[in-house]
């Protein structure tokens, strides 16, 4: 069973959203701007129909979801600190590690 929407010519979205499909489900759009889902889970036709309205509700809903603006947060100063003491630590432990220790008989 195959479903077909036509996104470009929708007149259910809004200019945004139709631009927000677009741009996250073009690789599942064709030249013609239709939307394509395909369905052959199981041998019967009601249930693929099914299947595919499901999966393309789903498609939608997932490209039109708001997607939160991540903030920019910076390290503050005492765990920037902390965690260069951390780095000499352990520099110094390894550097403890290959010297030579000279053993007297």
């Amino acid at each position: 069973m195959t479903l077909g929407f036509d996104v470009v010519n929708s007149p259910s979205l809004s200019p945004e959203q139709n631009e927000l499909v677009i741009s996250r489900l073009k690789t599942r759009i064709g030249k013609d701007g239709a939307l394509r889902v395909m369905s052959q889970q199981t041998r019967s036709a009601a249930e693929n129909r099914e299947l595919a309205i499901d999966r393309f509700v789903e498609l939608l809903q997932d490209a039109l979801k708001q997607v939160p603006v991540r903030k920019k947060t910076r390290v503050d100063r005492p765990a920037k600190l902390r965690r260069l003491e951390e780095k000499k630590q352990r520099n110094n432990f390894k550097k403890r590690r290959s010297e030579i220790v000279s053993v007297e008989d």
